[in-house]
């Protein structure tokens, strides 16, 4: 049997489920479950990082001493450098002048009782670059001794000069002589030179000494 609803449209009851309620329905409540996702994902996400934040801290806080020890360790380390690069500075420019004098000194004509041939009446010393005493002494000589002084005669004059000239570590630069009629004595200048081991070179050859 075939029924038919002759009624008019809009009298006619509806078959089949309301869409539009449904989906008032079904979106609210998936924008929610979205919702409750994400907020239990970023809460989850915050305790890990908190608990990975409170467990690096706590590894701090063991490891601070350490960390304080090493930074003091550190800063000594470098304290003790400036000390050392200081007394390495100290060194290099270290020149023994007492050595020096002494051994100039001992290089002085003498006669017999030790007595000298010469007078100094003042002596002056200095660095002098090797370089440029090559041009005025013909000797890589690296100190100079700057000095007037009276001798006995022209033969002790010539005795001091010679003294000097014949020594391969040293070397003269006579500048001048006069004879005082009144003393009887010859005053004179010049500069000597020497070629003097550095400090470090002086102290093996001492040690090598018996």
């Amino acid at each position: 049997m075939v029924e038919l609803n002759l009624l008019p449209k809009h009298l006619r009851k509806r078959l089949g489920p309301d869409l539009w309620k449904t989906a008032t329905i079904l979106v609210p409540l998936l924008l929610l479950g979205i919702i409750a996702y994400l907020h239990i994902a970023t809460s989850v996400q915050i305790a890990t990082l908190t608990s990975q934040r409170d467990t690096l801290q706590a590894e701090v806080n063991i490891l601070k001493p350490y960390i304080a020890e090493r930074n003091q360790l550190v800063q000594k380390k470098r304290q003790l450098e400036a000390i050392a690069s200081v007394a390495r500075e100290v060194r290099a420019t270290y020149k023994p002048w007492s050595d020096y004098l002494a051994a100039f000194l001992t290089k002085l004509p003498k006669r017999s009782g030790r007595r000298l041939l010469v007078r100094l009446l003042s002596i002056n010393t200095r660095s002098i670059e090797p370089d440029q005493a090559q041009g005025i002494y013909g000797k890589p000589v690296n100190v100079e001794f700057a000095l007037r002084g009276e001798a006995d005669g022209k033969q002790a004059l010539i005795r001091f000069v010679r003294s000097f000239e014949t020594d391969p570590k040293f070397a003269i630069n006579f500048q001048n002589a006069s004879y005082n009629k009144e003393s009887g004595l010859f005053n004179f200048s010049a500069n000597v030179g020497m070629i003097a081991p550095e400090p470090k070179e002086a102290q093996r050859a001492a040690a090598k000494q018996p």
